[in-house]
């Protein structure tokens, strides 16, 4: 394979979503690219704006919360799983909860009501402490 290849795959995959550096590296990987190839390939589509871990991070937190909320701590061991550092995960997300404390406050709040309309109180605040949400009184 060469550089070009390796950089029109990364580039078709990053037309799709965001991703973190892992998630490319593991996809290009699959698709027969060695890490000698997508080491510089992924570098220069950092140092051009392409990829960002930091994009990714704020993308997978406003998607997770709007499809199934999580606390801080669930949504920092993800991001962990996508192969985020956790300083850029940490960063990530508590720039994003203070950014929309507001909107996440009523994102759970709202959930907590279906929860507890859907399965009753025990049930609900039990699913709530397992996704680490906390809703103060």
């Amino acid at each position: 394979m060469d550089s070009a290849k390796c950089r029109d795959r990364a580039l078709k995959l990053l037309a799709m979503r965001e991703h973190s550096r892992r998630e490319l590296e593991l996809k290009l990987a699959s698709k027969g690219f060695s890490p000698d190839e997508t080491g510089p390939c992924l570098d220069q589509l950092e140092q051009e704006g392409w990829l960002s871990d930091e994009r990714f991070c704020e993308s997978y937190i406003r998607s997770r919360l709007r499809r199934q909320p999580e606390g801080r701590a669930v949504l920092l061991m993800r991001l962990r799983e996508k192969g985020v550092s956790p300083e850029a995960a940490s960063a990530a997300v508590d720039s994003y909860f203070t950014q929309h404390e507001e909107e996440i406050m009523e994102i759970f709040r709202d959930y907590a009501s279906s929860l507890e309309a859907r399965k009753g109180r025990e049930k609900a605040q039990s699913v709530l402490y397992r996704k680490g949400i906390r809703i103060p009184d």
